[in-house]
């Protein structure tokens, strides 16, 4: 069957899109326009519940006959949300995604980051053939595909009066912050809801620059959080700073800290932590074979000029770090700070020292397991001082190119004309071990057409014609989902990917 033969059983509410379209974009907008900032000083108002309570809005408006902001005793809000199919034997599809942003107070924009305008490529430096841009914070990350796949679902009820698949809700307003309440008491609390689901989708559509569909067929685990020392009865000062030559003889929490972050890792990036890497997963064949087919595609210079580098790690090829890029875990310093950092000199002894970490996991890993090995490489190396704060965590996860929501991804991005280009894993983390661990044990990954970037950073943007082919990518890709799940997995289109 040829693409556009198969794009003919969805004409008719592809069609309702490009009507409605205009529509559509300008709920987008309006959704991107209400902030929802979750990392900010204490007792600042970042927008995120009344952006909760308008997601909530959208949900109920849509037709779910539950949506609800979900509290907790601290930290922010989950969204949660139900829209059944008509079909009694319908699967269920877990619709996974964010709704809170990170600052923008720091960086220049070519348009203010929450008036969500519409620009031209070329006005953020993007290629002309990108057109139209939508620039907003949370347009690429993760607020402008929320609105794309709840507009697919709100045209398929329009057009046909019903969904392919039953529909749950799940977003996190505290990704940014490490989904503290989401991995934690919403799990627990919802968990005999979840268990209704057959599969769980991240809401993340990706199309690299020649256009293909990027599938990332699973995700890091992430713990972050702080070492610090601080003075005390081990040693050190312990009521505060002292002039600088008492270094001479009073132990120094900055050298301390210091000393003991060299000993995680060794000059070659390996970390040094005892038994860290004795539950990392080899590659399968399956791995090994996208591997092969990604560094095939590796442009070297390209990947310099786009990260801003001169050579990678020990002047060693990418090529050659390619897998352990992808696929080996890791501990990083996201900053370091002790005593006085202003202006000219100031002769102080610091009393205490923190380094802000994170810690990416790869399957098989766990952050108990890890965290428990952290502390006592600590206490083996005589750093027995050093305290280990984490923030968030969640563990890794991972699922089969031949899972049927997988198989779906690739034939849908397929009738539109598109490849599937498929990672082994994510190299960054996000909570879908939430769904992917037992006891839910479900295939959970991300995918989607459309183009769409610079999460984090200033000129977020989603391209108009991204948003649009999105939305007629989620309505075919939830028929195709229906069809594998009741069908023999199609072996043909793992084989054309292969």
């Amino acid at each position: 069957m040829s693409a556009q033969g198969g794009l003919a059983e969805y004409a008719d509410v592809h069609e309702y899109i490009d009507r409605h379209f205009e529509e559509h974009l300008a709920a987008t907008r309006r959704f991107l326009q209400q902030p929802s900032v979750s990392l900010v000083p204490p007792g600042v108002d970042g927008g995120v519940r009344q952006c909760a309570a308008m997601l909530r809005d959208i949900l109920k408006e849509l037709g779910c006959e539950r949506a609800e902001v979900v509290e907790f005793d601290r930290g922010n809000p989950v969204v949660f949300g139900k829209l059944r199919s008509k079909n009694p034997n319908a699967k269920t599809l877990i619709a996974y995604s964010l709704y809170d942003v990170m600052p923008v107070d720091d960086e220049v924009w070519a348009a203010p980051p929450f008036a969500a305008e519409i620009l031209d490529a070329r006005a953020i430096d993007l290629p002309d053939f990108y057109g139209k841009c939508i620039v907003a914070r949370g347009a690429r990350n993760q607020k402008g595909p929320i609105m794309g796949f709840v507009n697919a679902l709100r045209s398929l009820r329009a057009v046909r009066g019903d969904i392919p698949v039953n529909v749950i809700f799940t977003f996190d307003g505290e990704e940014e912050l490490g989904s503290m309440n989401f991995v934690g008491p919403f799990r627990q609390r919802f968990l005999d809801e979840l268990k209704q689901a057959d599969v769980a989708y991240y809401l993340n559509p990706s199309q690299n620059a020649k256009g293909d569909q990027v599938l990332y067929l699973g995700n890091r685990g992430i713990a972050f959080g702080e070492l610090e020392i601080r003075g005390g009865e081990w040693g050190g000062p312990a009521k505060g700073p002292l002039f600088a030559p008492h270094d001479l003889w009073v132990d120094s929490p900055a050298w301390r800290l210091a000393q003991a972050l060299a000993t995680l890792k060794d000059r070659d990036g390996n970390i040094l932590v005892e038994g860290f890497y004795d539950n990392v997963r080899p590659p399968s064949a399956e791995d090994r074979e996208l591997l092969e087919q990604l560094k095939a595609s590796f442009d070297e210079e390209q990947t310099k000029r786009d990260l801003g580098i001169h050579r990678f790690k020990r002047g060693r090829s990418g090529s050659e770090l390619y897998e352990t890029f992808l696929m080996r875990p890791n501990i990083n310093i996201d900053g370091y700070s002790s005593g006085y950092t202003g202006a000219y000199v100031k002769t102080m002894f610091p009393d205490r020292a923190l380094a802000k970490i994170d810690i990416r996991l790869v399957p098989d890993q766990t952050m108990d397991e890890v965290l428990g090995k952290l502390r006592k490489h600590f206490d083996r190396h005589g750093f027995p001082e050093v305290e280990i704060k984490i923030q968030g965590c969640y563990n890794p996860s991972k699922t089969s190119l031949r899972a049927p929501i997988t198989q779906a991804a690739i034939r849908a991005a397929e009738l539109h004309g598109v490849k599937t280009v498929c990672w082994p894993i994510y190299y960054a983390g996000i909570p879908m071990a939430v769904f992917s661990d037992p006891p839910l044990n479900l295939p959970a990954i991300g995918f989607g057409l459309g183009r769409m970037g610079r999460e984090h950073i200033a000129n977020e943007y989603f391209t108009v014609e991204g948003l649009h082919l999105y939305e007629k990518f989620v309505v075919t890709f939830l028929h195709e989902l229906a069809r594998q799940s009741s069908e023999p997995l199609d072996s043909t289109v793992t084989a054309r990917l292969m």
